[in-house]
């Protein structure tokens, strides 16, 4: 089992997959800690587990972290994808 100190510790070290994983945590604290941790680190990977989880999950409390971190996910992405579009090619 994982604890919300694991939690911390995998964020910090931008533990991506490690934080999936824990989203099938048997303990719903422990779950929507690493959804919100992964919607911090904003990565891509995260998107598909977040969106899976804010449906599938049985705690309300979870598929609402998990729904929040999959919109700040989503958010930063399209804000990357925006900067790219703004910018233009580097040389």
């Amino acid at each position: 089992m994982t604890t919300l100190d694991d939690i911390d510790t995998m964020r910090d070290a931008r533990d991506v997959d490690g934080l999936i994983r824990a989203l099938k945590d048997e303990d719903e604290f422990v779950r929507s800690q690493a959804a919100l941790s992964l919607g911090a680190l904003a990565d891509q990977r995260a998107r598909e587990p977040l969106d899976r989880m804010r449906s599938e999950d049985p705690s309300p409390s979870a598929r609402e972290a998990a729904a929040t971190a999959y919109r700040w996910v989503v958010g930063r992405l399209e804000e990357v994808e925006a900067g790219h579009g703004i910018t233009g090619r580097r040389t």
